[in-house]
């Protein structure tokens, strides 16, 4: 039997070496774990730090909410929508990283938020809380496209609104390895007069859990307090 030569062989080693590096550089950066706003994002800004260019229409529907914060979304315990409750202060939320999907589970009354990879936007089942999300890596940005929002909820806590028009791309990365930046995209002509973005960011919290989260049992403590209160209780 004839033996490879000793060039062959280093030939080999080095081709699989590089087939090796070539394969470890295509595999995404591991963005899974539990994260957290690192403060309150009570009102989005543009990334020249000015308010969002809203339509007349947009501005009469911006100054009803704000006229009426008790009609928010989630004081009845609907889903507070993107990006809306990755920036709900005091609740993290936790990446799971798959190669087809990935899953943001939500702290806040436990709810969850799905990006399907590689797929174009197929037949929706209509509007949703957090629209139908697609999802491809460009390099180490991993790259989610949304569009299929219902208009039931608002962008940030002060009330910022938005249509069923809504079509948003977030670019999510690692700016450190504790540092998540989600550069993100907003379109919605009913409601902006042009598209704009924010850039928001977000700390790893190692070793956090998820906890269990009840909205309604939440408010109902909240309820029973103030009449404790009211009565002397």
């Amino acid at each position: 039997m004839r033996l490879p030569s000793v060039a062959a062989l280093a030939c080999s080693m080095l081709l699989a070496g590089a087939i090796a590096e070539a394969a470890g550089a295509a595999r995404p950066p591991d963005i899974s774990g539990p994260w957290i706003a690192p403060h309150a994002v009570l009102s989005l800004k543009t990334l020249a730090g000015k308010a969002p260019p809203l339509t007349a229409a947009g501005q009469r529907l911006y100054a009803q909410n704000r006229a009426n914060l008790k009609s928010d979304p989630m004081r009845a315990c609907l889903p507070g929508g993107n990006p809306r409750l990755m920036n709900t202060a005091g609740y993290p939320f936790n990446v799971v990283q798959g190669s087809d999907y990935y899953a943001i589970m939500f702290q806040w009354n436990h709810r969850e938020r799905i990006v399907f990879m590689n797929s174009e936007h197929f037949k929706n089942l209509g509007p949703g809380y957090f629209g139908q999300a697609v999802g491809h890596w460009e390099g180490a940005t991993l790259v989610v496209d949304t569009t299929g929002y219902n208009d039931r909820t608002w962008l940030d806590d002060s009330g910022l609104p938005h249509s069923k028009q809504l079509h948003t791309v977030e670019r999510i990365r690692l700016r450190d390895p504790q540092t998540l930046e989600v550069r993100m995209s907003f379109s919605d002509p009913a409601i902006y007069t042009h598209d704009w973005e924010a850039v928001l960011t977000y700390r790893k919290r190692p070793g956090v859990l998820i906890e269990e989260d009840n909205c309604v049992k939440r408010l109902g403590i909240t309820l029973e307090s103030k009449a404790e209160q009211k009565s002397g209780g």
